[in-house]
């Protein structure tokens, strides 16, 4: 595996500080390996074993640990056997009750750095921060994005330069990722077994655990319904309404609040992503219409079966999740009548970006460049295509080849 160096230094970063580190994404995109990389970092900066702990609690050797007051005990006495500062690594930890009150009581009484980690976002439970003392920080982890692609495959064939073998293009090499998706075990396949049936049974199992049993859902029979009708409409805006409608006309009757309620729970698990719509013009967020994306859209295309999703939805799908890797909160925005594909904000900056398969044809010009050009800021713009070359310049505005953007990292 690579180290992913981008999550290592936040770790690093907080590290030293009196706050939990919460480390979140969703199932199997690399948290644990991400966790036990630090410790080896810990081990090589003079930590000994016996001050470093991690226990993975949906093993079956931790699941007593899972009540509060053994989880403590078990703590309390590992400490105490320690000489200094201990490291505390507590793997999905959303399967223990009230755990914000143990970190909080060890973090009170002892010497200790306290890391977790969930693949769903029950880890925060109600009044989790004020039972923390508001000492927490959530790092966010998400699947490889492209330059992490880059690396991982780097030694295959047609990735590095080798006798007789023709380098694959940027372009070339972003497609493939495109079809092989960001899920870290993809990678870790042996010879002959499919990423496909591995993707789909991921799919199942975070259905089944992150969704069904960690929100305690009861009537599932629509799930595939409703999933059926968000993976085919990736990228596009649509309403709850027309989910219902939709689970409506393969016979079964559902409210627009389970649709809510269901959507909900597929964020939590973070196997959707919601881009909610901004009015630029307005300066407001708003309540409908938004967005939603697959966390891998390989994952999508194994699920459903068919030829993929369209090429400007998965370009988008690409782009979005860069941008949250990069640590951007994402919006669509609202310009007018049109609309801007992504409004990506970090502190007090935006960054306004049209995506598209090419700007060859005037037409495709003026629908992803007019907009832009309508804006009346100073934020950085930019239409990112599949074009080898930047061809347009409208007022500073220029399209850029998309996988070079996305290999920056």
């Amino acid at each position: 595996m690579i180290r992913r160096d981008l999550y290592l230094k936040k770790l690093e970063m907080y590290t030293g500080r009196d706050v939990v580190k919460i480390i979140t994404g969703v199932r199997r995109c690399g948290k644990t390996t991400l966790i036990r990389q630090f410790i080896e970092e810990l081990r090589e900066g003079g930590i000994p074993d016996e001050n470093i702990i991690y226990l993975n609690f949906e093993g079956m050797i931790y699941t007593y640990f899972t009540k509060t007051e053994n989880l403590r005990d078990m703590l309390s006495e590992f400490i105490h056997q320690a000489t200094g500062r201990c490291y505390i690594f507590l793997d999905e930890v959303q399967n223990i009750a009230n755990w914000p009150q143990v970190a909080a009581e060890l973090m009170n009484l002892f010497d200790c750095e306290l890391f977790v980690s969930a693949s769903n976002s029950s880890v925060f439970q109600p009044d989790f921060a004020s039972a923390l003392g508001y000492r927490y920080v959530k790092i966010d982890v998400y699947p490889l994005n492209f330059s992490e692609f880059l690396e991982i495959t780097a030694n295959e064939t047609g990735h590095h330069e080798e006798e007789g073998v023709e380098l694959l293009s940027r372009e070339e090499l972003f497609r493939e990722y495109l079809q092989r998706g960001g899920m870290p075990g993809v990678y870790a396949l042996k010879e002959g077994q499919s990423g496909k049936d591995y993707l789909s049974n991921l799919y199942s199992a975070i259905l089944l655990k992150d969704v069904v049993q960690c929100n305690k859902l009861r009537d599932v029979s629509h799930i595939d319904k409703i999933m059926e009708f968000i993976l085919s409409h990736i990228g596009e805006t649509f309403s709850p309404k027309a989910v219902r409608d939709h689970v409506k006309e393969q016979g079964i009757t559902i409210s627009v609040d389970t649709v809510y309620s269901f959507l909900d729970a597929l964020t939590g698990a973070f196997l959707l992503h919601k881009v909610p719509r901004f009015d630029i013009k307005a300066d407001r967020e708003l309540e409908t219409q938004e967005k939603y994306y697959i966390c891998d859209l390989a994952m999508r295309n194994a699920v459903m079966g068919d030829e993929g999703a369209g090429e400007e939805a998965a370009l988008e799908s690409a782009l979005l999740m860069e941008m949250l890797v990069r640590g951007f909160s994402v919006y669509v925005g609202k310009q007018g009548p049109s609309q801007i594909d992504f409004m990506a904000v970090k502190g007090e900056d935006r960054t306004y970006l049209n995506c598209c398969a090419s700007v060859e044809e005037k037409e495709a010009v003026k629908r992803e460049f007019g907009p832009l050009t309508r804006i009346r800021d100073n934020y950085f713009k930019m239409v990112l295509t599949m074009d080898r070359e930047t061809r347009i310049n409208k007022g500073g505005i220029i399209n850029y080849p998309l996988p070079d953007f996305l290999a920056q990292g």
